[in-house]
Order: structure tokens, then sequence, then C-alpha cells
């Protein structure tokens, strides 16, 4: 049966690196009973309805501040920050169980006030969204608050932006979110729904030639391009625009690049490899498998991490589709 690319992963969320569902990150606000402020970042935030009323849940530990100061009092702020304040987010949310108004002045944040809360908004977002709640459950160490929107506010500059571009008024906005792995992504450029999604970008023809030497000499005198890799019976020159070439003896597996199988449907030549990076690996594999490609070889990972798969087209020429692998980041 093919897998087109799949895996069955873990149902529990702890296991699942990466994340289907990576989550916005907010810091929400919120008063005790005697008034005092606090700031949690939070993440496991949804908007339910659209209202009006305007409904939203989010979810924290029953026994942190947030959950404490919300049973107390029934208000909340949800502050939207921009990515100028991933690592302010990280560093409060590094210590759910710091608490008092002193975490505003130490993070550098601005509380002020609200138009329809006793709880203060943060200056140093960009949006906030003022709640009462609606109502709460407790479930397996976890309170649950459904919050009704009472009043909203922005940025004047994002909401003068998105007058004259919806798509600029969100790259101000900027919001963000935390990933596996201490990692952190901004929203990326916006782009209308039916602009076409950007296919595989050529990187790698390989030619299988007789003698190696001679046709690298051929294409140095010819074209005059930098060789950038040079190794046994393989050599890869660096052409304009970040493509290139290489040349390959026939019959080995030299040069570090996985060989496909060439019992294609052209034994009497032999095969062009022609290397392809993408961004959406399955749906690419995906595509090629409804359009006839014969399948060499299924995903899998190479020793320097990128993810490859091997195809026939209907001449016998290999392709081959993969996917950079990821710079690692430190922990």
């Amino acid at each position: 049966m093919n897998s087109y690319g799949k895996k069955e992963i873990s149902s529990s969320r702890y296991d699942w690196q990466p994340t289907p569902l990576p989550e916005q990150v907010v810091l929400v606000t919120t008063v005790d009973a005697e008034g005092r402020a606090h700031v949690a970042t939070k993440s496991r935030i949804a908007v339910i309805s659209y209202g009006p009323p305007t409904l939203l849940v989010f979810a924290c530990r029953a026994d942190y501040p947030t959950a404490v100061n919300l049973k107390a009092v029934g208000e909340f702020v949800v502050n939207i920050p921009g990515d100028d304040l991933v690592a302010t987010s990280w560093v409060i949310g590094s210590n759910p169980s710091s608490h008092g108004p002193q975490l505003f002045a130490e993070n550098g944040l601005s509380p002020i006030p609200s138009h329809k809360v006793h709880v203060p908004r943060i200056a140093e977002c960009h949006a906030h969204l003022e709640c009462e709640i609606d109502h709460k459950l407790d479930i397996e160490g976890d309170l649950i608050v459904f919050g009704r929107v009472v009043s909203a506010s922005m940025d004047e500059s994002i909401i003068q932006a998105s007058k004259d571009s919806v798509a600029s008024s969100y790259q101000r906005l900027a919001p963000f979110f935390f990933l596996d792995g201490n990692l952190t992504s901004s929203l990326g450029p916006p782009r209308m729904v039916d602009e076409p999604v950007p296919g595989p970008r050529h990187d790698l023809t390989v030619l299988h030639v007789n003698d190696v030497e001679e046709s690298v000499d051929f294409y140095s005198r010819g074209f005059d391009w930098p060789i950038q890799l040079k190794k046994k019976g393989y050599v890869v020159f660096q052409l304009p625009d970040s493509q290139r070439l290489a040349i390959r003896q026939q019959a080995t597996n030299s040069g570090g690049t996985e060989r496909a199988s060439t019992a294609t449907t052209r034994d009497s030549a032999c095969p062009v490899e022609l290397h392809f990076l993408c961004d959406n690996l399955p749906r690419t594999l995906a595509r090629l498998i409804s359009a006839g490609a014969q399948v060499l070889s299924e995903l899998k990972i190479r020793e320097d991490g990128e993810e490859t798969a091997h195809f026939a087209d209907p001449d016998g020429n290999i392709l081959i589709i993969g996917h950079r692998a990821t710079p690692k980041h430190p922990a």
C-alpha cells in the first residue's frame, strides 16, 4: 500500500514534533481580589463564535496565578504582542508561577487602563480584547475559560494601514507562534487565496557520462562555471541564478547523492537526473503519483537530513524530489 509520504504518529499532543497546530502567542492580563495586576503568556486560545457577542476560549493550569485571579475576578484582557516581544513573552511564559505587578516593570511592559473592564491592557501590544467570563470549566487540572469580548482596541497605525492594504496591516500586527524545540515563527507574507502556490524549484541536473574528467574539462572551458563540489566520480558546477549541474560517472553511487534505481522504462539509454526542491513535499508527491510517475523509491531521510523521493518520468528520466534539511538550532 502506497503511504503517499505519510506516517502515523501519536495522538498525544506532547509527542507531536513538529506540532501540526501551531498556537498564536498572547499575553493575558488579570487582577487578583485586591486589584493587583498580573500578566501571563498563553497560546491555547481560540475564537469559537464571531457573535455578537464574540466568544473565545483559552486554557491554563488551575493552580497558576491567572486561574486563581479569574476565579476571584471574572474579567481578563487578551493582549496580542508583535514579534518584537518574542523574547519578553518567552521569559514570562518560562516562569508561570511568578506573579504580581512587578512582572510588568521587570519585562519592560506598561499597563494602561481598559475601556470596559478593570483589568489593564499592555501598551506595547498591538491589539487588545477585553473580556468578561461567560463560563468556566475545571478539567483534569486545567481551567477552561469561555470569555465574552466586551471591548476591542488596536493600534491606530494598523487600522490606518488596513485601509490601504489588508496584507500590510497583518505584517504590522506581526502575530507569532511558539513551536517545539524553543523555536518561534512569525506570520509569513500574506497572499491572495487565488494566488498559485509556488511549485517545486529546479535545483540540480545530473548528467551521467563515460569520462568525468573529460566532461568536467569540457564544461569548465566552455562555460567558465565555478566548481562547487568535487568528489571521485562526481563534480557539481555552480550555475547562475542558484542553479547547479552535476557530472556523474555512469554506474557509480559516489558523490554523496543517493542514486535512484535506473531500472526504468528506458533501459537502453542512460537517464538524466533532475533534482527539485519544494516546500510542500506530500502535495508534490501526490501530484506526481496522480500524473502517472513511476515510483523508484518512497520518501526517506538521507544522512544529511534531506528528505527525498525518487520517480521516473514516462521516458525514464529520474526525478528526485526533496526538501532541504532544517538547520539545527541550539536547545
